[in-house]
């Protein structure tokens, strides 16, 4: 993949972020729960970035601050996954869930990974733990239908995302400190992939944040 090729792919997934929040914004009054905090996510997530390519293109090192975004994006996740996973896990093991891996975040900037060097620890970490919290609201969906289509169930675009988001990303955000030193040709196919799959993300939140969901009736 070439440089051009990487920017352009890279500039995408940076802008489409904004589509889900303009989808948010105009249906915001109707929006339940769970789209409610997903829009406060993908609040943070442009916050994030617009001080990500600030420190960039002031050549300032802007990982720092995915230090503190890795905890953060989990622990609004793990809020979406502790409502739609009630009947499965208490409150109480999402609240300890995230108070742990907070810890571990911290002690892997002191002792491992300093907070000027990418964070593939803590996402690794946190990747698999958001894959096991999207299988098993797949497992919790075969067992209790509450909607008349997974189409207008904002959770299963949600879940759907995550899934492909983190499940594609494993390997790369694990192993992008040792393989890969500066720019690579190898090293732009794989952040371009991650691109890809970001704006794949971003469109499941899009559909996530449309829809209007229907519940059955009881």
């Amino acid at each position: 993949m070439s440089e051009e090729l990487f920017e352009i792919i890279r500039l995408i997934s940076l802008l489409i972020v904004g589509l889900p929040f303009i989808v948010a914004l105009f249906k915001f009054k109707i929006l339940n729960k769970t789209q409610i905090v997903l829009f406060y996510l993908l609040l943070i997530i442009i916050l994030v970035e617009i001080i990500s390519l600030f420190f960039w293109y002031k050549k300032i090192n802007n990982l720092p601050i995915y230090h503190l975004y890795t905890i953060i994006e989990f622990a609004i996740i793990s809020k979406i996954y502790a409502e739609e996973l009630k009947s499965i896990f208490s409150k109480n093991f999402f609240l300890v869930l995230v108070l742990m891996f907070a810890v571990f975040s911290v002690l892997n900037t002191l002792f491992f990974q300093n907070i000027f060097t990418f964070n593939s620890n803590a996402i690794t970490v946190s990747g698999l733990i958001v894959i096991f919290f999207a299988l098993s609201y797949f497992y919790a969906l075969l067992k209790e239908v509450k909607y008349r289509t997974l189409e207008s169930n904002p959770m299963f675009w949600i879940n759907s995302g995550f899934l492909i988001y983190f499940s594609s990303n494993l390997i790369l955000f694990y192993m992008n400190n040792t393989l890969f030193k500066g720019v690579t040709e190898a090293s732009l196919i794989l952040w371009g992939l991650h691109a890809i799959v970001n704006i794949v993300l971003t469109i499941f939140y899009t559909i996530a944040l449309w829809v209007n969901p229907k519940k059955q009736n009881t």
